[in-house]
């Protein structure tokens, strides 16, 4: 009787070992799915987020640069810089407005000296509601 007291212990804390042996595998795996579902979620979103980045960014940030740099630089620069973006990002909203801003350099081309540079004060101004606007090379 005491043999098989013992022998039913001994195959109790072996099956309690198994058992738990067996949930932390089933743990493991569970893990190990949820690590790989993480890892291609955020491959994705990395995806999603370089897009947006190339498509509306980085046009909107080269736009920008062009734009601050206008007064300082020679229209034929400027002219050549809105090129590039333009050959760069041909279907962004920046395309256009660099057309735009192209157009209206060509028109003021007279305002620039290569001595002085941009004269910006003798380039008229438009009225807006009895005010004058700031004018720019390009704007």
């Amino acid at each position: 009787m005491k043999n098989l007291n013992t022998l039913t212990r001994t195959s109790l804390i072996i099956l309690f070992l198994f058992l738990s042996c067996k949930k932390e595998y089933k743990e493991d795996d569970f893990l190990s799915k949820e690590l790989n579902e993480l890892k291609n979620l955020n491959k994705k979103l990395n995806e999603e987020l370089d897009s947006l980045k190339k498509l509306y960014v980085n046009p909107f940030k080269q736009y920008e640069n062009i734009v601050l740099d206008e007064s300082k630089n020679n229209p034929d620069s400027i002219i050549n810089e809105y090129e590039k973006l333009i050959k760069n990002h041909p279907n962004s909203f920046w395309k256009h407005e660099s057309e735009r801003r192209i157009k209206n350099i060509e028109k003021r081309k007279k305002y620039w000296t290569k001595k002085n540079g941009w004269k910006l004060n003798e380039i008229p101004k438009k009225p807006v509601d009895d005010e004058q606007t700031i004018s720019c090379p390009g704007c």
